[in-house]
């Protein structure tokens, strides 16, 4: 269950000046001639569902794009601040986990600008240690979770972006595109390659 996120209207919603990680734009999905869909709405009960619904994609989002410890904790608190000041200006009907990813990205390119880049500890967190597995599946479960994470250390943020989205997270290729605003032939290719590479990596 996602922790409790409490927002009070104008009070919290506002960024801090010169706070980028709130006030840079959101990488939203391309409008193109598509018509325009009613806002998802802006009301308590609605920012809540999104953030019971999606909490967990947003942690694991920014723990493989990079941030980890203090810095993962501060992440999602700065994506669903921007999540919440958003979401009565956004239509997202089925594309809230791609409007989800972009805001993600920025979240992690901000922090990047604005202090030293952190390297995540490849340690698996308790949290995501998955129930029920014997202690030889839960240690091959953790030696595959630190390879991967190795894996995506060795990747420019472009290709880390393309891996997490794609492959971890399993959005499609369309999803993956327009959440970094890139053409869907691009994100093949790339899936091919970085699909062969993370292969070789564990067969090691």
């Amino acid at each position: 269950m996602a922790p409790r996120l409490r927002v009070v209207p104008n009070e919290v919603i506002e960024p801090a000046a010169g706070d980028p990680a709130l006030t840079r734009p959101v990488v939203l999905p391309p409008g193109g001639s598509q018509p325009a869909a009613a806002p998802l709405g802006s009301d308590r009960a609605s920012f809540e569902n999104l953030y019971e619904q999606h909490f967990e994609f947003t942690w694991r989002v920014l723990r493989h794009l990079g941030l980890g410890g203090a810095s993962l904790n501060d992440g999602c608190q700065e994506l669903w601040l921007v999540v919440h000041r958003r979401l009565p200006t956004v239509a997202l009907h089925a594309q809230v986990r791609t409007w989800l990813f972009g805001v993600a990205v920025n979240v992690v390119r901000n922090q990047r600008r604005s202090a030293a880049r952190r390297r995540c500890d490849p340690a698996l967190p308790a949290s995501l240690a998955a129930p029920g597995l014997d202690p030889e599946a839960a240690h091959a479960a953790r030696e595959t979770w630190i390879a991967v994470q190795s894996f995506l250390e060795t990747l420019d943020d472009n290709d880390r972006w393309i891996f997490v989205c794609n492959v971890i997270e399993r959005m499609s290729a369309d999803e993956t595109a327009r959440a970094l605003g890139i053409e869907v032939d691009s994100v093949y290719q790339r899936v091919r390659t970085l699909r062969r590479a993370i292969r070789k990596r564990l067969d090691r």
